[in-house]
């Protein structure tokens, strides 16, 4: 005859936990995430262990390291705590409000200037929607740091076992500032930019080299300049206090071409265009709340 063991806690929600604990990186962090105290995170990680009968944390004064035994637990934990959420998905179907969690994230430069609003728009009509959005330029391991929805740029992705689609490109567009201009002759061409200060995106594989086509014509340039920057944003500034000419995408600079301040030249000539790329590690339509934040990101692109 088959058993079913019982016990005198919620594992469930034990197991969500010990994920919240990593996540944030401390008992007191999980706490204050969780709206609870670290004396109670305390009691159901004990609890977890002595139903387990393994150590899950090592905790000093100063550090939290998880233990061999541990990882694995948390390791299974989160495909566990996946399956349920896709259970409950999918058995409530339109019923009520989208709950749950979502961790997504997204490039610095991309997230300040459009993602984050986007972001902010979805959490307005998904108000019971807990949404965790994470601005790094490092590319981050979502099956390790628990990511439902990576959202990256470039030109082409390397072979991944990822879901992947492709949301978009992002146009590039090179501009200068009026006052560049009236001091500088414009460039007429491309072999025109070498005599001319280039700003320079310290990121990347070629910062040194702008690709252009024009038709089936394709022309690498080799630039150079004086002022180099990783933030796109600075480098904004100084094209607009007339340092020099920028590569860059038209969506960050679209108000000062729109306003003057900015000029577009060398509109002969197109810029190779990274794509925006949205990643999950399962199918979206597995996921009630995964699929609802893609299609708001594709309705609104």
């Amino acid at each position: 005859m088959e058993t079913i063991r019982k016990t005198s806690f919620d594992r469930i929600y034990a197991l969500q936990i010990i994920n919240t604990v990593i996540k944030e990186g401390s008992f007191a962090s999980a706490a204050k995430r969780l709206g609870t105290s670290p004396s109670n995170i305390t009691k159901e990680v004990q609890k977890l262990e002595n139903y387990l009968e393994v150590k899950i944390f090592k905790r000093s004064t100063r550090s939290l390291a998880v233990t061999q035994e541990g990882k694995i637990a948390i390791e299974r934990s989160r495909k566990i705590l996946s399956d349920l959420a896709e259970l409950e998905d999918e058995v409530s179907g339109s019923i009520g409000q989208i709950r749950g969690h979502l961790r997504v994230t997204a490039p610095t430069t991309l997230g300040q200037s459009l993602i984050a609003e986007i972001i902010a728009e979805y959490q307005k009509q998904q108000p019971y929607l807990d949404i965790d959005l994470r601005l790094t330029d490092r590319i981050l391991d979502p099956i390790e740091q628990d990511i439902d929805l990576s959202i990256r740029t470039a030109f082409q992705l390397k072979d991944s076992s990822l879901f992947v689609k492709k949301l978009r490109k992002l146009d590039r567009v090179i501009v200068a500032s009026p006052a560049y201009l009236s001091h500088y002759k414009a460039p007429k061409n491309l072999d025109d930019l070498s005599n001319h200060n280039c700003l320079l995106y310290m990121r990347g594989d070629s910062p040194f080299i702008w690709s252009f086509t024009r038709g089936t014509k394709k022309r690498n340039v080799h630039i150079q300049g004086t002022y180099k920057s990783n933030n796109l944003f600075s480098l904004i500034k100084a094209c607009e206090a007339g340092v020099g000419i920028l590569n860059i995408p038209r969506y960050l600079v679209e108000q000062q071409i729109n306003d003057g301040s900015l000029k577009v030249i060398l509109k002969q000539w197109k810029l190779d265009a990274h794509n925006v790329f949205l990643l999950t590690t399962r199918r979206p339509s597995q996921s009630k709340r995964l699929n609802s934040l893609l299609e708001f990101l594709q309705e609104y692109f």
